[in-house]
């Protein structure tokens, strides 16, 4: 990864722009913003501390995200309910792993 600095501005070579605008007309595109002679890139959406946030501010990625997640953990705890885990076992498992994700 690389760095620069010049002037009290680090940008590393993985520093993305996203913009969010709401104007109706949205005439023409932005014009992209350089820092230091680095073009930076511009993105539609990104995961940040752990949240996806998109250009339009929408959630349906962050919980498209969240579904998937509990559906895997789900799988396991289906296939251990099969090989006849105890419920009480699954019932707490299920309370550690799927809802602390819903939560």
């Amino acid at each position: 990864m690389r760095k620069q600095q010049e002037g009290g501005v680090r940008v590393s070579s993985i520093t993305k722009e996203l913009i969010v605008d709401f104007r109706r007309g949205r005439m023409g595109s932005h014009s992209p913003v350089c820092i230091n002679g680095s073009m930076l890139e511009m993105v539609k959406n990104f995961k940040f501390l752990g949240v996806h946030i998109s250009e339009d501010l929408s959630w349906f990625q962050y919980t498209d995200a969240i579904i998937k997640k509990a559906h895997q953990r789900l799988y396991f705890l289906r296939r251990l309910g099969r090989v006849g885990m105890l419920r009480r076992t699954l019932s707490n498992l299920y309370r550690c792993t799927v809802e602390s994700l819903l939560i």
